[in-house]
């Protein structure tokens, strides 16, 4: 971890002050979610929501109209994984700041946010004092790791991610090389809910596509 992927010290001074209203887009599919980081950031006087997007989308036509300051972007989107578009998204806004905030808390998920280019890594059970902070620090041009994800990029010796007896049998026969439409059959789900589990699973293993997914089980012995 670099010098520079600081861990909130929680005797820094709140800086929200100095920035006068700096403008926010909120990328999250949880409606519920997105409204309540909106009312924390309103009340906090750091930042102004200008706008809520809820896919990839709607989140780069948002950007191009908005030209926000700063992204917060959650991983896991209906159409889409928000790491693999953060690219996309600096294509409009070149100079926005993006920080990830999200529930996923594996090292793999971590590492490509921050070698896709995210300035910042805040995990959504994040205390509300320092998720303020590391806006600040991102928006001053600093980049950030919240403590729990920096612990856990720290851990050298990290677990293998948890997965559900039913993501193994989707996987087993990802590596194994049926398509979505035959372990649909195979398993007598519906197609959607096999795709579903293949998402969760380039989540959970921070993969971007079935190719890597595959090296992925392999190299961690999954299969």
């Amino acid at each position: 971890m670099s010098d520079n992927m600081r861990t909130f010290a929680a005797n820094k001074p709140q800086r929200g002050n100095e920035y006068k209203m700096l403008s926010v887009i909120i990328a999250d599919d949880h409606h519920l979610v997105a409204e309540g980081i909106a009312k924390l950031l309103h009340e906090s006087r750091v930042a102004k929501v200008v706008a809520i997007a809820h896919d990839i989308t709607e989140t780069k036509e948002k950007i191009r109209s908005m030209q926000p300051q700063m992204l917060l972007l959650d991983v896991a989107m209906p159409d889409g994984d928000g790491i693999d578009a953060i690219r996309q998204f600096r294509e409009s806004s070149p100079d926005m700041r993006i920080v990830i905030l999200t529930a996923y808390a594996e090292s793999s998920v971590i590492q490509r946010a921050i070698h896709n280019g995210a300035e910042g890594y805040i995990l959504k059970n994040t205390d509300t004092e320092e998720l303020i902070n590391g806006i600040c620090m991102v928006a001053d041009g600093e980049k950030y790791v919240c403590k729990e994800a920096q612990a856990i990029l720290s851990n050298t010796k990290e677990a293998l991610p948890e997965l559900t007896p039913r993501e193994r049998e989707v996987l087993q026969l990802i590596v194994k090389g049926y398509t979505m439409k035959e372990i649909a059959k195979r398993l007598f789900l519906g197609f959607e809910t096999v795709h579903s589990y293949t998402k969760s699973l380039r989540q959970k293993l921070g993969c971007s596509n079935t190719a890597s997914l595959v090296r992925t089980a392999i190299e961690k012995h999954l299969v």
